[in-house]
């Protein structure tokens, strides 16, 4: 291999998965002033049924990671995918962060999270 294709291949490696996806936009026209902060994920919930695991721009199979957000906010989640993660290049490697064998739960202050499996608050 070349030392570009090398390269491309390292960088795209060493970033996917190690700085968190931007959100997806509030309302409007989705620049990046009406982005919401990754606290404002839609997370709030009341028990462990209302929350779901979703891949972060890149999957588990990719290098990436998952996130845990309410199940009725999903399919907006998903449908920002190509919004949220054009500047990220997804690695074709199976990645070995904890969330990729995990659960959702509804933790402490009733916000879901990523939890190992079996591990409740």
């Amino acid at each position: 291999m070349t030392r570009r294709v090398l390269a491309g291949l390292l960088v795209a490696a060493l970033g996917c998965g190690a700085a968190p996806p931007p959100p997806p936009p509030a309302t409007g026209s989705g620049s990046s002033t009406e982005r919401a902060d990754l606290a404002e994920l839609p997370d709030r919930c009341s028990a462990a049924d209302d929350c779901e695991l979703v891949d972060a721009c890149c999957g588990c199979n990719a290098g990436g990671r998952k996130l845990a957000i309410r199940k009725d906010a999903v399919a907006a989640f998903e449908r920002t995918h190509e919004q949220r993660c054009a500047d990220q290049m997804c690695a074709q490697v199976i990645s070995h962060d904890p969330s990729c064998d995990a659960e959702a739960i509804c933790g402490s202050r009733n916000h879901c999270r990523v939890a190992p499996h079996m591990q409740h608050p």
